[in-house]
């Protein structure tokens, strides 16, 4: 066979596979659909808050002395009551003698003078003394009376001295660093605390809200500022707190253009720590109605958020979205084109555009 009919064979075969190629169609993409829900849901507006104890008590002493005792270890959990220090108590334990022993003079001399009242009293009657010699014994009855209780107050101040030489906790909560260890002087007006107690049971949450969601907000929920929020932290966001404010400051603060609010929470577990950040979902009102899908099937484009849809000819079709609120399960959204029993592609969407036929596969429910 001559070599140019050879080539003629050759490229009337390939000439006759590259038509069959272009008669192949493409494969139809796959993607995995759910259905649209209906449901009734809370819509949340989102900020970061910090968490801060109730209050924060300085550990200062009320007695000067040489502190001879520390009860706790640093970083330690204290009970209301518990004893935190112990001051050298024998200067006021002598002050606290030395006042007993007044008390005890001064009522052996308030019995004689009022045993002289007594016994002078009928003998004036029948002047056998003066007039002004028995108001003299009166007189040193209502001095010795007035020394008496003059001793009890300087005993009642003394005990208090020598209860201040034990440092006890007035809250409950935890003990910080030292800042005085044993064997130091304390002062009274010494500025420097002894160590720092934090209450966390329960916690304070600060946060603050722009102004215009502040007034999205206070036209639903009122201008009492009991919101209702749910806090997450950013490492665990599944468990989540349920908490109400109860405070709303009263202006809004010029440089920020935002409201402080605070709010609190319970925490037996101390499951959140003071200082840090917190994500806070402030209540805004409930969507009666609102259409409930999975977080993965919201795209955003162009013209905002978007989900494609399969309609009756298994074609994929994009849809915009209004989103009303979201979470780590589920997103809310609105869209007079949407309807419950949808079906929304929730994975694959890399694949499709708008109007092409796809393969869809119902997603497994959780």
């Amino acid at each position: 066979m001559k070599p140019s009919l050879i080539f003629i064979l050759f490229l009337c075969l390939m000439l006759s596979a590259c038509q069959k190629k272009k008669q192949q169609k493409p494969p139809i993409p796959k993607v995995t659909v759910t259905q649209i829900q209906q449901e009734t849901v809370p819509v949340y507006v989102e900020t970061i808050g910090q968490a801060i104890s109730p209050q924060t008590v300085y550990i200062r002493p009320q007695a000067a002395g040489k502190l001879i005792r520390a009860y706790i270890q640093q970083g330690a959990l204290v009970k209301e009551g518990d004893i935190l220090y112990e001051i050298d108590p024998r200067p006021y334990q002598a002050v606290l003698d030395e006042a007993v022993a007044q008390l005890k003079h001064d009522l052996a001399l308030l019995e004689y003078a009022e045993s002289a009242v007594k016994r002078y009293k009928n003998v004036v009657e029948e002047d056998f003394i003066s007039i002004l010699n028995y108001e003299q014994y009166v007189s040193n009855a209502e001095a010795a009376k007035a020394q008496v209780e003059y001793d009890r107050a300087a005993i009642y101040a003394a005990q208090i001295n020598l209860d201040f030489c034990k440092v006890v906790a007035p809250a409950t909560g935890k003990i910080g660093y030292f800042n005085v260890y044993v064997g130091n002087i304390l002062l009274v007006d010494d500025p420097n605390q002894i160590t720092l107690l934090l209450p966390m049971d329960p916690i304070d949450l600060l946060f603050s809200l722009p102004q215009q969601q502040f007034e999205m907000i206070r036209h639903v929920q009122g201008n009492e500022g009991k919101w209702e929020f749910v806090a997450t932290l950013p490492e665990n966001p599944k468990q989540q707190f349920s908490g109400t404010t109860y405070f709303m400051d009263n202006q809004i603060n010029q440089n920020t253009g935002t409201i402080l609010l605070k709010g609190r929470l319970p925490n037996e577990e101390l499951a959140l720590w003071p200082g840090e950040f917190i994500r806070v979902n402030v209540l805004h009102y409930i969507a009666e109605g609102a259409l409930i899908v999975p977080p993965s099937s919201v795209l955003i484009g162009k013209n905002g958020p978007y989900v494609y849809v399969i309609d009756n000819g298994k074609k994929a079709q994009a849809v915009n979205v209004t989103v009303l609120t979201k979470t780590e399960a589920y997103t809310a959204i609105q869209s007079d084109q949407l309807h419950a029993g949808d079906s929304v592609v929730v994975d694959g969407q890399i694949n499709i555009a708008p109007g092409l036929e796809v393969n869809a596969v119902d997603a497994k429910k959780p």
